[in-house]
């Protein structure tokens, strides 16, 4: 039985505000025709059987797979998030996977195959655009 990674439930405002304004940017582009991805947010990575369910994930609803994830999180518990973001990343074959933190409004990033991005962390390759614009 594999380990299955748990995103926690965290229901603070600022937490669900960020939910909030990342995906009402994002399906303000997929509805545009400006992205083919649709965001969902707190859904399960695999429908199929319990798994982990990041804060905004990002679907392509014809390949069925999973693009793009971001999980919000904060300084406690940070790198803890970060390291599962990897492992989700990596389990699930999906492109990019992000947290943010909201109480230093910093971004980290990992790409699969590559591993974590240290430079321009908030930008999303799979659709162009940096999700920091978001949450302005």
């Amino acid at each position: 039985m594999l380990d299955v990674p748990i995103m926690r439930t965290n229901a603070p405002k600022e937490h669900q505000r960020v939910i909030r304004k990342l995906t009402t940017g994002l399906d303000f582009l997929y509805i545009s025709g400006s992205i083919s991805y649709e965001p969902f947010p707190e859904t399960m990575i695999d429908e199929s059987k319990t798994s982990a369910t990041p804060d905004v994930l990002l679907f392509d609803s014809v390949s069925e797979k999973n693009v793009m994830f971001v999980e919000v999180t904060i300084p406690a518990s940070g790198n803890d998030d970060f390291e599962k973001v990897a492992e989700i990343v990596k389990r699930y074959q999906i492109q990019e996977g992000f947290t943010y933190n909201y109480k230093t409004y910093k971004w980290r990033k990992y790409k699969l195959n590559i591993g974590e991005i240290t430079k321009n962390q908030s930008f999303c390759d799979s659709i162009g655009y940096d999700l920091n614009d978001f949450l302005k």
